[in-house]
Order: structure tokens, then C-alpha cells, then sequence
């Protein structure tokens, strides 16, 4: 069993930082690619939220992928960590009660993170990928939260 001192040195490790930043990194990145080559598609998925004016889903299709992309490449390239951080932070909090709210309203989307284009899922299937996002959106924004105390210090 891993020891608090050993735990806690771990994440006092700048390599691990490190690491973080990049996995993190290539995450934001890797989420944005298919929303800037298909903002349309993108545009739809928001929409079947129910959440926001549908006047404003174009907006937002053309510019949150944007946003993943310029928070990926500052996590990578060490540039401004703290508003990077901060910002992943904010939308990952976003995505976070976008999904819940869908779950608790028995809205079953595909949530339109990774791939707009992932077929035809029954609505058990799209129910389970929600959860499935939900506890890596929760995962990621601890990395979050992490590389942003962390990177302060640093």
C-alpha cells in the first residue's frame, strides 16, 4: 500500500506535473479535432442538450473547439498554465452540468466530446457513454485542479 508521504511527494514531483500538463494537453486537443473539421455536426449535438437559445449553438460550436485547442496547446507548450488551467477548469464544470442535467432529464445524447460521428447507439448505449464522460470529466478536472495549484508553485 502506497503511504500519504509517498503520495504526497509524488504530486509535489515536477515530472508528474509534467506529465499532467500533457496528458491533459493532448486530451483538449484530441477533443477539439472534430469539432473545428465539423462545426455543423457540432452545432447539432448542442442543440439536442435543450439548454441554450438555439441563436447561440453556432456561436458556441465555432468557438469552444477553438478554446480546447488554445487551452491544449498553452497546457503543452507551458504557456500561461494558470489561465489555461483555470479555463479547462471552467468547462470541464460546464461539461460536467451539461451531462448531468441531460442524464437527469432522461435526455440520451451522444455528448459529442471526442466524436461527432460514433453511429447509431441505442438509448442504453448513449446513457451509459454520459455516465461513462462524467466520471472521466470528473477525473480530468482533478488534473485540472491539480495543475492549477500546482503550476502556481512552479
Amino acid at each position: 500500500m502506497v503511504s500519504l508521504y509517498t503520495m504526497i511527494n509524488l504530486l509535489k514531483n515536477i515530472n508528474f506535473l509534467f506529465i499532467s500538463r500533457l496528458l491533459l494537453g493532448f486530451i483538449f486537443i484530441y477533443a477539439s479535432i472534430d469539432k473545428i473539421l465539423d462545426p455543423l455536426s457540432f452545432s447539432n449535438l448542442i442543440d439536442n442538450y435543450h439548454i441554450t437559445p438555439v441563436f447561440l449553438n453556432n456561436l458556441f460550436a465555432l468557438f469552444v473547439p477553438m478554446l480546447e485547442l488554445v487551452i491544449g496547446i498553452c497546457l503543452i507548450f507551458n504557456l500561461n498554465i494558470n489561465g489555461a488551467s483555470f479555463i479547462s477548469i471552467a468547462l470541464l464544470l460546464w461539461f460536467l452540468f451539461i451531462l448531468s442535467q441531460a442524464l437527469a432529464r432522461g435526455i440520451n445524447v451522444d455528448c459529442g466530446c471526442f466524436d461527432l460521428n460514433s453511429g447509431s447507439l441505442d438509448d442504453t448505449e448513449l446513457r451509459n457513454n454520459m455516465i461513462k464522460r462524467i466520471f472521466e470529466d470528473i477525473i480530468l478536472l482533478g488534473i485540472s485542479l491539480y495543475v492549477f495549484i500546482n503550476s502556481k508553485n512552479n
